[in-house]
């Protein structure tokens, strides 16, 4: 049995606070002693013990930096055979990265034009906590959930590549099944405004522009694929931008909003479409993959990593190119579609939950032995 500390601001949530949550009652239901060490504790995880980390609450910079020296200074007051960091901790022996670098992110939304130096005191803020993390006393191993990010911590903070380890996220093939379409999709069509003979394209995820929720809004904008209706679902601090852009477009986009139901969403979903500027991972692709739906990414995504053999035909190299996107959507709305659907499911099937969480268990136990 080990002892795990697992540190992170917050555990509600989709993205990294998901996998935590997984992650911690994963390990605690395989007989191991976990503390997850939070901000606030607005989850219930089963044999999991929560410690409420004290902030700052005086603005999201006071909120970061006050948890970042926090947690770890609480860590230390007990013995532990690992910790781990999920978000931008100034210590741990393992960083789990599950959003990228901040420095390539910056990078990726200046290129597109979307972000203007100078950089203000929170985005400094979180580049400092960065080096700190990444230097040699920050850390003693790298998690990371693909190559991609593998590739950038490397390349940001020099960190070498035997200390990162990829281990690709895994799926809950049940929750997330093809049997669910019949049963949970038409209810969630009906709702969309989604007639009969219309298709649906489902983009899911918090944060529009690293997600590249704008370039889809632009591509229904300009040329959309015929007879689909565009649903964007999650979070975003411009949300209502977004709902006022979309109702001049007319019938054909929703902005939903953050929607706790994602294998409903999917099981309505005709396709679903991830064509983020800077993504890590991306836990909805292999859901989709899941739940048998053609998935059109881009190659920043860290899942496009995974989609071989025919899936990778959908692929879009480059998210800003909008004719590139709007082909790889017809050809996934096409006739293709159901093929594409099942080479979909198949992959799913490699990737299970269960394995994913034994290869992080291992990974674990073999930075608890170098202690």
């Amino acid at each position: 049995m080990m002892r795990v500390a697992l540190m992170h601001r917050r555990l509600a949530g989709g993205g990294t606070e998901a996998d935590l949550r997984r992650l911690a009652a994963g390990l605690a239901r395989r007989g191991h002693d976990v503390h997850v060490f939070c901000a606030r504790a607005d989850a219930v995880l089963p044999g999991v013990t929560l410690h409420r980390v004290p902030i700052v609450r005086a603005g999201r910079l006071a909120r970061l930096v006050s948890f970042a020296f926090a947690a770890p200074r609480l860590v230390a007051r007990e013995r532990w055979d690992v910790v781990v960091g999920f978000g931008r901790t100034p210590r741990q022996d393992v960083v789990r990265v599950g959003g990228g670098t901040h420095r390539t992110y910056l990078a990726r939304m200046r290129a597109a034009g979307l972000r203007r130096a100078p950089l203000g005191p929170y985005h400094r803020a979180i580049l400092w906590l960065e080096r700190r993390q990444f230097s040699p006393g920050g850390h003693r191993r790298v998690l990371a959930v693909s190559a991609r990010v593998r590739d950038e911590v490397a390349r940001d903070y020099g960190v070498p590549g035997e200390r990162i380890a990829v281990i690709y996220n895994g799926v809950d093939l049940e929750r997330f099944h093809p049997a669910e379409r019949a049963a949970l999709g038409p209810l969630v069509r009906h709702e969309l405004g989604v007639d009969d003979g219309t298709r649906l394209c489902v983009a899911i995820g918090t944060g529009f522009r690293r997600k590249g929720f704008d370039l889809l809004l632009g591509l229904w904008r300009t040329a959309p694929p015929p007879h689909t209706v565009l649903a964007l679902v999650g979070g975003d601090e411009r949300l209502g931008a977004y709902r006022r852009e979309a109702a001049r477009l007319g019938g054909g986009v929703a902005v939903t909003g953050p929607r706790a139901d994602v294998e409903a969403l999917l099981a309505a979903a005709d396709v679903v479409c991830v064509p983020s500027r800077q993504e890590a991972f991306g836990n909805v692709v292999l859901e989709a993959c899941a739940a048998g739906v053609p998935v059109v990414t881009s190659r920043r995504t860290g899942a496009a990593e995974l989609l071989d053999g025919p899936l990778a035909a959908l692929v879009v190299e480059d998210p800003e190119d909008l004719d590139g996107l709007g082909a790889a959507l017809a050809r996934a709305l096409g006739p293709e579609g159901p093929t594409f659907g099942r080479a979909a499911r198949r992959l799913a099937e490699r990737l299970p939950w269960d394995a994913h969480l034994e290869r992080v268990e291992t990974f674990l136990a073999e930075v608890a032995r170098e202690r």
